[in-house]
């Protein structure tokens, strides 16, 4: 992959030179950002459709998210997805949200109309879509979600959308179990979800169907949190890392694992549509990603 775009105190920086687009641009920001496969994929779609134009990886400090709304360097940014860890700081920032992203308090998506951020999430519709695909059977009684960032939020939203019955998140931080628990607060189902320390999880082989959505950090195994085995009963995991921010350990024996690659094209179709309107072109996005491990 090609080093990422980077927003300095000199303005944007492409492979060391400064660089100043000539036509609007959209971008995926993060740090670190260099491992997304969304330009990947945004520009296979922008070349189907014939759209000008040219989709970066944007590295973005957290203290400098402010400045691509007022950095003229930034003047031509018509939209961007976001990743880890700025979802929830992005969301902050927007001028206008829609219900989705309102709901979860996290942004994946931004659509910049004359110098106003407007904020979608696609991540529970992606994630909800992948997880009633993998699964195929009505759905698991019990998930467990490993973390409590954005990414939690939305997978825990698209559980509930599924009609799980209970939910359990387990995150190692106490202040992220504590923000994670006041915006379940406000959610019509807040009582079918419990917030847990890490150290919590059960090892045992699970006595009913369930799944597992790991949204930890990038290199983080999700091993130590998840049983050896499995056994006769039907589990999932669904880790949405993939490349090198997944862990190279194997997941539970007889357990189904699906990685990320599923989500980020599902979540990246809908933000084209947010973007540019249908048709979303999937077969180019599709064709564009590494086969799905």
């Amino acid at each position: 992959m090609s080093d990422p775009v980077r927003l300095t105190a000199a303005g944007l920086v492409r492979d060391g030179e400064p660089w100043q687009p000539q036509e609007p641009f959209h971008a995926v920001i993060g740090r670190p950002v260099g491992h997304s496969l969304s330009p990947r994929i945004q520009n296979a779609a922008l070349d189907d459709r014939e759209i000008p134009g040219e989709y970066v990886a944007l590295e973005v400090e957290a203290e400098d998210l402010a400045r691509l709304k007022s950095d003229p360097v930034c003047a031509l940014l018509a939209g961007f997805n976001v990743t880890a860890p700025h979802k929830e700081a992005v969301a902050a920032l927007c001028d206008g949200r829609t219900d989705q992203a309102r709901d979860l308090g996290a942004v994946n998506t931004v659509k910049v109309e004359e110098g106003r951020w407007l904020g979608h999430n696609t991540d529970s519709g992606g994630v909800l879509t992948v997880l009633s695909q993998a699964w195929q059977d009505a759905p698991p009684p019990r998930a467990v979600v490993l973390g409590a960032g954005g990414s939690a939020r939305a997978a825990v939203d698209a559980l509930a959308r599924w009609d799980v019955a209970q939910v359990t998140v387990l995150n190692r931080s106490a202040a992220g179990r504590e923000r994670f628990a006041g915006w379940l607060a406000n959610r019509s189902y807040g009582d079918r979800v419990e917030v847990l320390p890490l150290e919590a999880a059960v090892l045992d082989p699970p006595a009913e169907p369930v799944v597992w959505v790991c949204c930890l950090a990038g290199g983080v195994s999700s091993a130590p949190y998840v049983p050896a085995a499995v056994g006769e009963t039907s589990a999932l995991l669904l880790d949405l890392r993939y490349g090198d921010q997944l862990p190279d350990t194997p997941p539970p024996l007889s357990c189904r694992f699906v990685d990320g690659l599923p989500v980020l094209l599902m979540q990246g179709g809908l933000a084209f549509a947010w973007w540019h309107g249908p048709p979303i072109p999937w077969t180019a996005m599709q064709a564009a990603l590494p086969v799905s491990g």
